[in-house]
Formats: C-alpha cells, structure tokens, sequence
C-alpha cells in the first residue's frame, strides 16, 4: 500500500476588498426655483413643463400677491400668498412701495421658505410690476443673512413700457445685486433681434422661458451625469460663490458635421443675456457627446473660451453619452464682477478729457500804459528837435482856434443829415 503523500497546502489570507461607499452627493442635491410676482410665476411654470422635478431634485414655488393668478398656476407647483391684508388678494397694481412693505411684513413667511435646507435658491421675476420690484430686494436680503447659495434670474421691461420702470427695475436689480451671489438679466428688448416680426406676443415671451430651461437643464446635467471629466456640485458653488456678480448661462447642441467655430460662436454669445467674458472670475463649461468626440474638437471650444477669459479660473467636464451619436452639447456658466470703482475711473477720464478740450491759453492782459505828463511830452519834442525833426509846433491859440474849426465842421455836417435827401444839394 503505497503511501500517499500528504501535501498541506498553506491557508492563503484572502484580502478583505475595500468596499468604498457609493457617492450619492450629486443624487442629493437639491434647487428651488422661486417665481416671485406674475411674471415670475409664469416663467416657472413653463420652466416646470420642461425641466424633470418628478425625481424631487426641483422644488418650484411661486409667490404672488395676485390670489386669481396663483390659482391658474398648475397645481404641482407650490403657492404662497402675500400681502392678503394689504392687497385684499388683488395685486399691488404696480405699486413697488407697497410690494417692499408687504415682503417686510412678511418676513416669517420668506424665512420659512428659505428654511427647507436647499443646496441652490433660484429667484425668477420679470421686474417691473409692483410685486417682483418692491419684493425681490428684500428676498435677497433675507437669504443673504441666512447664509444661502443664490442666483437671481430677472427679466427687464421692453422699452415701449416707459423710462420710469425701466429705471425702477434696475433699481431693483441693484440693490438684489448686493445680496445675491450672482445675478442673470435678460432684458426682453433683446427678444427682437432674432424673433419672427410676426410672432404672437405669448410665443415671443416663451423664447426667453425655452432657452432658460435648455440652460439650467445643461447645468443639472453636468451634475447629475457621471463624465470622464466630472463637474460636482463643489465646481458649481465655487463659480458661484461671491457677491454682486454678473452671471452667464448659455446651453447650445448642433451635429458633429456642423461648423465648431460658429457653435462655439453661438455657444459664448447668447443673444439674450449681456455679458463679457473679459470681466469673468469663474467659468465652467461641460461638453456632453459620443464617444467619436475628438480631441481637436474639444481643443477648439476649450481655446475660445481662454481667449475670451484669459485671468479667469475655468473648471471644464466632458460627458460622454449614448444619446449623443453625432451630436455635441455644450454648457457654459460664468460669473465675474463688473467694480464700480471702474465706471468711476472711466467716469473722471472723461471728464478730464472734456476739460483739456474746453481750456484755452490764458492770454496775459495787457496793462494799460500810464499817459505822459505835459512837462514829458516836451522834453521828447526837444530830443527830436535836437536829432534834427523838424515839428510844426503851435501855441495855445491856434491850438484852440483849430479845435473850434473842426467841431463847427462836424455840426454842420448832421445838419445836412438831418435835411430831406431831395433838399442836401440846394442847401
């Protein structure tokens, strides 16, 4: 009987994986759009038709002190009522003091919207009216003091609606400036250089609400879609993070074949929002598309946006989709200061321009010449008498006798002035 051969085969340690904890902070993150005043509810309420709050990641709110107006807002979207014992439910009619007074009478029931623990808070109004004018100021001061993440979306009044409001509006959007973290305006004037000329009114105000949507769901997606290159939520609240900053919101999507210089034309040139990019602290730009994407296209987009904001800090995603075959997306938001130190500077260079234009030589005055006495006037006639002058002199009474000549002369000529023209050659 043979014996087997016995091998201990040594017990090897298996290694105990790691397992690392899945990161839901993206899936977390949570926006609350607030719609203040008519204008604003109307533009939440498109934006709701067209952005996905299903999920709970959007919570849109609308306030107003028009009760009518908050009723024909759908009913997925929250309301909240002011100024009932102001207004009696029946709007401010324009009134922007009485909207101020109803926000700082309402103060609790602004805090406790802003108490729901959001990670951003968007304000949206169309400025103008006496709601969203007199309230926003005072919303954005109310976040400021708790500390919260804001962005302001507003909207300026057309021309043809008055001097007066427009300056009101930007009254408003001044002193919510200093309060906010950054600031988008679009004024609807901007609506006529690229509408139909005879587009209906409601379709040309929608343009602003679908490129609106199109942009804040660019940005959603470049924090909720896991890329290659990721942008979180940290990239985004340090773009905005800061005070009385303009921002720039821009989502453009065209075909891989399509002209990349005139897409990233489109891309940084928003026809609705004013905005230079040489003034950017912060940009972020996330590019979504297939996997066919080329690095040369990317080079493209990426350079452009260094030429335009060469001191600014640009955080940049790629996301690479199934969706996008042949397609390319692009988002871009940027935030920078415009100082007020640098209007004045320019303000006071002008000023010194027109005063060099306006000063002239100062042109000494000449001092009159003291007269010479009788006795001075002699010794210079007997100086050019002795250099052989030869001077006609006269005495006192041929020099008399002379004067009354020739001022008998002078009289009788004003006598024949004074004579009918038809009688001068008789007389």
């Amino acid at each position: 009987m043979s014996k087997k051969k016995i091998v201990k085969i040594k017990e090897v340690k298996k290694e105990k994986k790691i397992k690392l904890p899945k990161d839901n902070s993206t899936k977390r993150i949570k926006i609350k759009i607030i719609g203040i005043g008519g204008g604003g509810g109307n533009i939440i309420k498109e934006l709701s038709k067209k952005l996905d709050f299903s999920s709970n990641k959007i919570d849109f709110t609308a306030v107003n002190t028009d009760f009518q107006a908050l009723e024909a807002l759908p009913s997925a979207l929250k309301k909240i009522a002011f100024g009932e014992n102001e207004t009696r439910g029946l709007g401010t009619g324009r009134d922007i003091s009485l909207g101020k007074q109803i926000a700082e009478n309402e103060e609790k029931k602004i805090k406790n919207i802003f108490s729901d623990g959001k990670d951003l808070y968007i304000l949206v109004s169309s400025l103008g009216g006496g709601t969203g004018t007199g309230t926003i100021p005072v919303f954005s001061k109310i976040a400021k003091e708790m500390n919260l993440p804001t962005l302001g979306i507003f909207t300026l009044p057309f021309n043809f609606e008055g001097k007066d409001k427009m300056k009101e509006s930007q009254k408003a959007i001044d002193e919510a400036r200093a309060d906010l973290n950054a600031v988008l305006v679009i004024p609807n004037e901007r609506i006529f250089k690229f509408a139909e000329e005879n587009i209906p009114f409601n379709d040309a105000l929608n343009i602003i609400n679908e490129q609106l949507a199109r942009s804040l769901q660019g940005l959603l997606n470049t924090v909720y879609s896991s890329g290659l290159i990721n942008i979180d939520w940290a990239d985004i609240r340090t773009t905005i993070e800061g005070e009385n900053q303009r921002a720039y919101l821009n989502t453009v999507e065209a075909k891989l074949t399509d002209d990349l210089n005139q897409f990233t034309n489109q891309l940084l040139n928003n026809e609705l929002v004013r905005y230079d990019f040489s003034k950017s602290n912060n940009v972020l730009f996330n590019i979504e598309g297939g996997k066919n994407l080329s690095m040369q296209q990317l080079a493209l987009i990426s350079e452009k946006i260094h030429e335009l904001a060469p001191e600014a800090r640009i955080i940049f995603g790629l996301t690479q989709s199934s969706k996008l075959k042949n397609e390319i997306k692009a988002t871009v938001l940027a935030t920078g200061v415009m100082k007020k130190e640098e209007k004045k500077v320019k303000v006071k260079e002008e000023k010194k321009e027109e005063k060099k234009v306006v000063k002239t030589k100062k042109v000494k005055k000449e001092t009159p010449k003291k007269k010479k006495t009788i006795k001075e006037v002699e010794e210079d006639l007997k100086d050019l008498e002795d250099l052989g002058v030869e001077i006609n002199r006269r005495n006192a009474v041929e020099v008399k006798r002379a004067e009354e000549e020739a001022r008998k002369k002078d009289l009788d000529e004003d006598d024949i002035f004074e004579v009918p023209a038809f009688l001068r050659k008789k007389k």
